[in-house]
């Protein structure tokens, strides 16, 4: 990765870029590849029979399919801890069979270089771990999905000593959430396809700017990085969505707010509506309003979180409010997804009431706008 400070036309990382999921069970590091990750949903509900195979809590109606939930705590030596309506599930798949994977948390998506991927330097009795990937704030297991399978799928497994059933919440607020979330998954909709010409990944990455819901094509992202610990540093002479520059392991970021930079043209095209008159208004309430601008600003940078994409030559990252999960959209049924005049918004969908806009980030990344120079 190049110490850049001027931009220029990116493109997507390589199609055989190997990107990880990293989660945590029982405060430890593990990591999944993302080509066997389909989403990743809050727990819901699951139907425990009387009797289940060592490992398996049970099992829930994902879009038309009972699939197996998996808790890894088994298989890795640990003592299965509560569970909580906190707890995340990546949905995977393997051999076009379904599972689910119960977590504590999702760290991050990001790519794993291959010079620091190395086999583990013990022997492990579970068959769970043959990887482990070596990185400067902790190490992270690396979980060997067709290991997982076999240990699942086994037609001789041992049964299960845990009673799970008392593993979850209890309290009625957490019945019904979990109830809830379970209806969320029962239905099987027909599959949304994108256009040849966008060649999308199957996994999309939602997050929020604004209180709105954004979903963005994987296969664009490097890593996410919160900003909490981190000071970006305020470029002069910039239009007001390039928010600054970031220093990262020693690599400097461009940070572009990316709600910003969507909302630019929309700008541009009103001011060049305005009579002479109401510009001069619109200059007198952008002076009254800086300051508010720029509170708001450090609002964001301080809780905001960064998607940095890779391209060519340099990375670059934009700021965003959240990031949610990772879903597959094969589940959005045609007739709710409607195309946007946005020049950067491929399509929009409504579900539980909320509005999702799916971004055509292949032009986002091409944009002119991205070109600066700070030499």
């Amino acid at each position: 990765m190049n110490n850049h400070m001027a931009l220029s036309l990116m493109s997507a990382p390589e199609e055989t870029a190997q990107y990880f999921i990293i989660f945590d069970v029982k405060n430890k590091k593990y990591a999944m590849n993302i080509r066997n990750v389909v989403e990743v949903i809050n727990i819901p509900k699951v139907e425990m029979p009387q009797t289940t195979p060592e490992g398996i809590i049970g099992m829930f109606n994902y879009n038309g399919t009972m699939i197996k939930t998996v808790d890894l705590c088994p298989f890795l030596g640990f003592e299965t801890p509560k569970f909580s309506i906190n707890n995340r599930i990546i949905i995977a798949c393997y051999k076009d069979e379904f599972f689910a994977v119960l977590t504590e948390d999702i760290e991050t998506i990001t790519i794993f270089e291959e010079e620091n991927i190395q086999l583990l330097p013990y022997s492990s009795e579970y068959s769970l771990l043959k990887q482990v990937y070596k990185r400067d704030k902790g190490n992270v297991n690396i979980i060997d999905t067709e290991a997982l399978y076999e240990l699942i799928s086994a037609p001789n497994a041992k049964k299960s000593k845990i009673n799970y059933a008392n593993y979850f919440p209890n309290d009625e607020k957490a019945r019904q959430i979990l109830n809830l979330r379970a209806q969320n998954h029962v239905t099987s909709h027909e599959a949304f396809s994108f256009p040849d010409s966008s060649q999308s990944a199957k996994q999309f990455i939602l997050f929020t700017m604004d209180n709105q819901n954004y979903f963005m094509d994987i296969k664009y992202v490097k890593e996410f990085i919160s900003l909490k610990r981190l000071t970006i540093t305020k470029l002069p002479y910039t239009q007001d969505y390039i928010t600054g520059i970031v220093s990262v392991k020693g690599e400097f970021l461009v940070v572009f707010n990316l709600k910003r930079f969507l909302n630019a043209n929309a700008n541009q095209n009103r001011q060049e509506l305005l009579t002479d008159v109401q510009k001069t208004v619109m200059s007198e309430l952008k002076t009254v309003n800086e300051k508010k601008y720029y509170r708001k600003q450090n609002q964001e940078t301080k809780n905001g979180k960064l998607i940095v994409v890779e391209g060519k030559n340099f990375n670059i990252a934009f700021l965003v409010d959240d990031i949610k999960y990772i879903r597959n959209l094969k589940d959005v049924q045609k007739s709710k997804i409607y195309s946007s005049s946005h020049n950067y918004i491929y399509a929009e969908f409504m579900e539980n009431d909320e509005l999702y806009s799916i971004l055509n980030f292949e032009d986002i990344i091409n944009d002119d706008r991205l070109y600066i120079n700070v030499e």
